[in-house]
């Protein structure tokens, strides 16, 4: 068995997946930097918009917590975005062709941020045919808030009770290096824990799918 055939069949059985680097170091390095300047927009120049999200903490600046239209922002590694290599490495989980769909970075600040309630990405989508192609900026483990699922529960009924899911699990971290890549099904139950330590956690997600699956608006 191939370690390509082996990721294919893990993902199908446990919804996600971590493949470890696809991007080279030098590619991982410019995100980190776009990553760091477009962060450096909203925390030291008070940059607003709709598509920069944060929520209030009293007394204190507000915690930025996710940058949506990610492909939008003004920054020059935006087209890193479309590296083939993602492209490539989606279309093993869910079959060419495929399209991106969503671009974000998605960030944990050090000492403030406050974990990612427990959810689904999608519902009414089948299993296997839309995944986040998820690229690491930082080392994350549980005690930096890494992400965390259900494994299997990308196949349960979408009316399931995500809390409950959660509670029953197993609940499995899912550690990782900077520059890996980690694929999940959207309709697995996930989440993740705040971070206390001194340490980011910084992540470009990527939604890819089958260019024939529309979504609601």
């Amino acid at each position: 068995m191939t370690d390509t055939t082996a990721r294919i069949e893990r993902f199908h059985k446990d919804g996600i997946v971590r493949v470890g680097p696809v991007l080279g170091e030098d590619v991982v390095r410019r995100l980190k930097a776009g990553a760091a300047a477009l962060i450096a927009r909203f925390t030291d120049h008070g940059h607003v918009s709709d598509d920069y999200w944060s929520y209030p903490v009293e007394g204190e600046p507000p915690v930025l917590y996710r940058i949506h239209n990610l492909e939008k922002q003004d920054w020059p590694e935006s087209e890193l975005l479309h590296s083939p290599e993602l492209v490539k490495l989606a279309a093993e989980f869910v079959g060419e062709p495929v399209v991106s769909t969503v671009f974000a970075l998605v960030l944990k600040e050090p000492r403030r941020a406050a974990g990612v309630p427990w959810h689904r990405d999608r519902l009414q989508v089948a299993p296997h045919t839309v995944c986040n192609l998820s690229i690491c900026l930082d080392t994350a483990g549980p005690e930096n808030g890494c992400l965390e699922g259900v494994p299997g529960s990308h196949l349960l009924p979408d009316e399931v009770d995500v809390k409950a899911v959660r509670d029953a699990g197993p609940r499995v971290p899912v550690p990782s290096q900077e520059g890996d890549v980690i694929v999940h099904d959207v309709r697995l139950v996930h989440g993740s824990g705040p971070n206390p330590s001194d340490q980011w956690r910084r992540t470009i997600v990527i939604e890819f799918a089958h260019p024939a699956i529309s979504f609601a608006s």
